[in-house]
C-alpha cells in the first residue's frame, strides 16, 4: 500500500465526519456512555449514531437498532460490546460499508488461543472489505484539533473534570490506555496533544501503520511510543530512519526481562522479543529509547520546549556543591562534557562573588547568593554562561523554595532565555515546598524552559536531544 493511500485509510480514526458507537449505553460509566459523552463534552462537530436496540435515545442523541437504519455510511465505527458480540458486529459493518473500526472490547488474543483465533479472523474479515481495524482491545483515539475522543475514559469528573484538552505538538503512540486515561492530566497540562492512539492488540493496525500516519501529520513534531512488541521490525525501522530525520521518535520498549514479556503476553497479546536486539536496533536508527514513563515525558517536553543544542558541552549553574559532583556524574553517564568556561566568563561570574572566591565549572552559587543575593547571582552567571562560546547548552539547579519573596523566580530567566534563542536551557528545582515547586515548574514552562526535579533527569533530556543531534548531523536529517 502506498504511504497516500495508507494516510487517508486511518484519517476516519482521528477526524471522521461521522461516527456509529456501537454498544452505545444509557449508564454513566460504562464505555458506551463515555464515548458519547466526551464527544459531546470536546463539541466535536461531526455525526454522532448510538446503536442500541434496547435505547431510544443516548445522552439526547436519537439511538437506532441497528447499522441498517442509519442514515448513510458513518465514516468510522466504535464497538464496545462483549467479545462474543463483536465478530458479528464487524460483519454488519462491512455490509454497512465502514472502512474504519475500533474494537474497544476486551477479551481476546490477551486471554487465551481461541480469543487469538478470533482476533485472525476479524482480521481476514477485515482485509477481505477493505477495513481497517484498530483494536481489539483498544482505548480508542485522542484529536484535539478535531475535537474527536473515541477514548473508554470518561473526562467529566474523572480524568479531565475541568478545561480542555490541550491541542500540542506530541504525537502518543501505546499499546496502554494510559496516555488517553491516567497520564491524560499531565501530558495534558505540561507537554500539549497533537494526536495519541491506543493500538491495543494489534489485530491489523498497528505501530508501524501509526508512525507512518504521524510521521506524515504536519501538527505532530515529536513522536512519543510505549510498545511491548514491535510487529515487522524492518518496516518500523525503516520508517523510523526516513521520519527521524525531521522529527524524534522517543520510545519506551517494555517487556525487557521474561516475567515483563509474560506480562506483556497477558496485557495485549504480545510476542516480545530480546531487547539487546531492539537496543542496538533503536541505536542505528536514531530513536531515542527511554525507561520510563517519566523519562518519556522528560524527553519529550525537552524537545518541545526547547531547541536543540548545538554540541554537546554543558554549562550547569548549582546551588551547591555537592550537585556539581551529581551533576557531572550524570553528564559523563549521559555522553555530555561539563564545559570549560574562558577567563572572560570566569570574570563576568567573578563579579557576584567575594574577591577571595575561585570560579570553577560547574559553577557552585551559594556563596554568591550571600555576597549579592539570588536574583543577580543567578542572572549575572546564566547570562555569562551562555554566552560563551564553548557553551552549547545550560542547567541551571535551585530549590523549589521562597528565593524572592512576592515574585516569581522564572520571571527572571524570560529575557535570557530571549537573548540566546539557539540554546537550550533548563532548570531543576528539587523538591522543596511542594506548592512552589508547582508553581516555579508552571512559569517556567510558560517560558518554553522545561523544568525537572532532578539535576539527572534535565542532564538525561539534553544528553536525548545531543544524540538526537548528532544523528540528524550524521545523516543529513533536518531535524525541523
Amino acid at each position: 500500500m502506498n504511504n497516500r493511500r495508507l494516510i487517508d485509510n486511518l484519517r476516519p480514526f482521528f477526524a471522521p465526519e461521522s461516527v456509529a458507537v456501537i454498544g452505545a449505553s444509557r449508564t454513566p460509566g460504562k464505555g458506551g456512555y463515555n464515548i458519547i459523552e466526551n464527544l459531546q463534552r470536546l463539541g466535536y462537530a461531526g455525526r454522532i449514531f448510538p446503536v442500541n436496540p434496547r435505547a431510544g435515545e443516548v445522552l439526547t442523541l436519537k439511538a437506532y437498532p441497528n447499522l441498517r437504519g442509519i442514515p448513510g455510511t458513518p465514516e468510522l465505527a466504535i464497538i464496545v460490546l462483549p467479545p462474543s458480540r463483536v465478530v458479528k458486529s464487524l460483519e454488519e459493518c462491512i455490509a454497512a460499508g465502514i472502512k474504519a473500526v475500533i474494537i474497544e472490547s476486551a477479551g481476546f488474543g490477551e486471554m487465551d488461543a481461541a480469543g487469538a483465533r478470533l482476533e485472525q479472523r476479524m482480521v481476514r474479515l477485515a482485509a477481505g472489505a477493505g477495513m481497517r481495524i484498530m483494536g481489539p482491545n483498544s482505548v480508542g483515539t485522542i484529536n484535539p484539533s478535531a475535537r474527536f475522543d473515541t477514548s473508554l475514559g470518561r473526562l467529566n469528573e474523572i480524568f479531565l473534570p475541568e478545561g480542555e484538552i490541550r491541542e500540542g505538538a506530541v504525537g502518543f503512540i501505546g499499546q496502554t490506555g494510559l496516555f488517553t486515561g491516567v497520564f491524560l492530566p499531565l501530558i495534558n497540562s505540561e507537554i500539549g496533544i497533537s494526536k495519541a492512539a491506543c493500538l491495543g492488540n494489534k489485530c491489523d493496525v498497528d505501530e508501524s501503520d501509526m508512525l507512518a500516519y504521524f510521521g506524515e501529520d504536519p501538527r505532530t513534531r515529536v513522536i512519543a511510543m510505549y510498545l511491548e512488541s514491535i510487529k515487522d521490525g524492518r518496516r518500523f525501522l525503516g520508517l523510523s530512519r526516513r521520519i527521524i530525520q525531521e522529527k524524534p521518535i522517543i520510545v519506551l520498549k517494555s517487556a525487557v526481562t521474561g516475567g515483563g514479556a509474560r506480562a506483556s503476553a497477558t496485557h495485549t497479546g504480545a510476542i516480545a522479543g530480546e531487547d539487546r536486539i531492539y537496543d542496538a536496533a533503536f541505536r542505528q536508527a536514531g530513536i531515542i529509547r527511554v525507561g520510563s514513563f517519566e523519562q518519556l515525558w522528560d524527553v519529550a517536553g525537552a524537545f518541545i520546549h526547547a531547541p536543540l543544542p548545538p554540541g554537546d558541552r554543558v554549562g550547569i549553574i548549582n546551588l551547591a556543591g555537592s550537585g556539581c559532583v551529581t551533576a557531572v556524574d550524570a553528564g559523563v553517564k549521559n555522553g555530555l562534557r561539563i564545559a570549560g568556561l574562558t577567563a572572560a566568563t570566569r570574570a563576568k561570574i567573578k563579579t557576584v562573588f567575594p574577591d577571595w572566591w575561585r570560579v570553577r565549572s560547574p559553577v557552585d552559587v551559594w556563596t554568591a547568593i550571600e555576597a549579592s543575593g539570588f536574583e543577580a547571582t543567578y542572572t549575572t552567571i546564566t547570562r555569562a554562561v551562555l554566552a560563551d562560546d564553548g557553551v552549547d547548552a545550560a542547567i541551571i539547579i535551585m530549590g523549589a523554595n521562597n528565593w524572592l519573596p512576592g515574585r516569581d523566580v522564572p520571571d527572571l530567566f524570560a529575557d535570557i532565555k530571549k537573548d540566546f534563542p539557539h540554546k537550550p536551557v533548563m532548570a531543576v528545582t528539587p523538591l522543596g515546598d511542594r506548592e512552589i515547586y508547582l508553581k516555579m515548574r508552571r512559569g517556567f514552562q510558560e517560558i518554553h524552559i522545561p523544568c525537572y526535579t532532578s539535576d539527572e533527569d534535565a542532564i538525561f533530556a539534553l544528553g536525548a536531544m545531543c544524540r538526537y543531534q548528532k544523528h540528524l548531523k550524521a545523516t543529513g536529517g533536518s531535524g525541523k
